[in-house]
């Protein structure tokens, strides 16, 4: 069995990875750069014109992992699409919106060859995909393949594949522990021969008097002193998990008496996930089945043009993408104004790439200058900024303590920046001295077994 990173970099960008065993080649998702426009977010695709798939596994429905299927599909028309039914369901949201949000941008920012792939072939991959659902097991190119629940978000899946004796499980990316909507991983306690792991948060250790308890009032108690100073708060978070789970909060907050029942603000793509949640909540493992998204909690729905227009008295709650305020998304307009006054704060509540709009004004704090990019330049950063460990990855402790407890003999480390990865490898090799760990260099064949 052989190994070959597609990403561009040892990064978290265009997640793509492809494993061989025999004469057989299967894809672990296809991702797009989130912060690259243009060709230049696809991952190494060109690889695969001499070794072409037979089939692609996606773990889940973030386009990092998903973006460039419409691409591949168009590429290799006869491989396989495999997905959860859950991530069949986020994926036709997004990769319309994907479609679209590319049309527009042709024009807006000259990328003649937007879009990369149109709506007519967001439709075929669709039609051509298949669902596997958790706890059953497809054969797919040769291989038996079986998904385990990953936490993360709703849909997500880990893959375990072995084919002639040989096996490698890949975790896309995982939570353990619960969340208020996403129960935690349940993954397998057997070892492969090898495994493929996300290292998202390999350079951010845990805080050993954490609690998503304390976190939870800490959230609330920053909420209501904005409100009280006569401002409002802008959380910029991911239309897909991290939207829904921070509104579970917004009403178990509420329910407690924490916080009052009031208007969010929500981002168009949010919403459309919102349904997404609501039409499988019975039909999906988690948390509160019968909490609807759409019913349960008020909200408003907010675009670019009109977060631009808002009047922002205080006491507003904006819970909009990007979660790392790309231009010209809501979050970007809104922090762009919001930024500028002391009475507003701003509130990241997951992981933000320190070289996004985001990363740069979380770094700044209040008090310093940040570039937020597009056409806004440099901000003097006045309002309130501040941070909540609200994720949807693993702790890096978690990681390792389940790979230390499986001990698989080959270990290969992705889904990370350069000391994430590091971090993992030196922790690993530590706790598992034997065992091969890797950080495979893009482009270049890992041999497994």
């Amino acid at each position: 069995m052989r190994f070959i990173n597609l990403t561009g970099a040892n990064e978290i960008g265009a997640n793509c990875y492809l494993i061989e065993y025999g004469k057989r080649r299967l894809l672990l998702d296809c991702g797009s750069h989130p912060r690259v426009e243009g060709i230049g977010a696809l991952p190494r695709l060109e690889v695969l014109a001499a070794r072409p798939p037979e089939a692609v596994l996606i773990s889940h429905g973030h386009l990092d992992h998903l973006g460039s299927l419409p691409v591949l599909h168009e590429r290799f028309p006869k491989a396989e699409i495999w997905m959860s039914p859950g991530t069949a369901a986020i994926a036709d949201r997004a990769l319309h919106n994907s479609a679209s949000v590319m049309i527009r941008q042709r024009s807006e920012i000259d990328l003649p060859e937007y879009p990369l792939f149109t709506h007519g072939q967001v439709d075929r991959l669709l039609e051509r995909a298949e669902a596997l659902s958790v706890g059953r097991t497809a054969e797919i190119a040769d291989a038996e393949v079986s998904f385990f629940e990953a936490g993360h978000v709703q849909g997500a899946v880990g893959a375990w594949i072995e084919s002639e004796g040989v096996s490698l499980f890949y975790t896309g990316d995982v939570k353990f522990s619960d969340m208020r909507i996403t129960r935690g991983a349940r993954f397998p306690d057997r070892a492969p021969d090898a495994m493929v792991i996300e290292c998202t948060r390999g350079n951010t250790p845990s805080q050993p008097d954490f609690s998503w308890e304390g976190e939870a009032e800490r959230f609330a108690r920053g909420i209501r002193e904005v409100h009280e100073a006569g401002g409002s708060v802008l959380i910029p978070c991911f239309a897909l998990g991290k939207t829904q789970e921070v509104m579970k909060l917004f009403y178990d907050l509420a329910e407690e008496g924490r916080l009052p029942r009031q208007h969010v603000y929500l981002g168009g793509l949010g919403v459309a996930y919102n349904e997404v949640y609501d039409e499988l909540a019975e039909s999906l493992p988690r948390l509160s089945p019968r909490f609807r998204l759409q019913r349960d909690l008020p909200w408003k729905r907010l675009n670019p043009r009109g977060a631009a227009a808002l009047d922002l008295e205080g006491g507003q709650v904006f819970l909009v993408s990007s979660g790392m305020m790309t231009p010209r998304t809501s979050s970007h307009v809104l922090a762009r104004r919001m930024a500028r006054e002391e009475r507003h704060a701003v509130f990241f509540v997951g992981y933000v790439d320190p070289e996004s709009p985001a990363g740069r004004l979380k770094a700044a704090g209040r008090g310093g200058c940040a570039d937020l990019g597009g056409d806004a330049g440099a901000v003097e950063v006045r309002c309130r900024i501040e941070s909540f460990d609200f994720t949807s990855h693993c702790n890096r402790e978690h990681m390792a303590e389940y790979v230390a407890r499986v001990a698989p003999p080959r270990v290969l480390l992705v889904h990370g920046d350069p000391p994430a990865l590091e971090w993992m490898q030196r922790e690993l090799q530590r706790r598992l001295p034997r065992a091969r760990v890797l950080i495979p260099p893009p482009g270049e064949e890992v041999e497994l077994a």
